[in-house]
């Protein structure tokens, strides 16, 4: 059995954390934008509980 390469492994673990990271970020812009049109609603008089068309 070969033995593994430490280059590959820390190659890996550097790839993973960059991923980690991205997911953070798209996360964080997804709640930034939700939060936007939450306050775009409520500024606006609407919400999204008292829809006109769900009653």
């Amino acid at each position: 059995m070969a033995r593994k390469n430490p280059q590959q492994f820390i190659k890996r673990q550097k790839e993973m954390e960059r991923a980690q990271k991205a997911r953070e970020k798209m996360a964080k812009r997804h709640r930034e934008k939700k939060d936007e049109e939450l306050q775009e609603d409520t500024a606006n008089g609407h919400s999204e509980e008292t829809l006109p068309s769900e009653s």
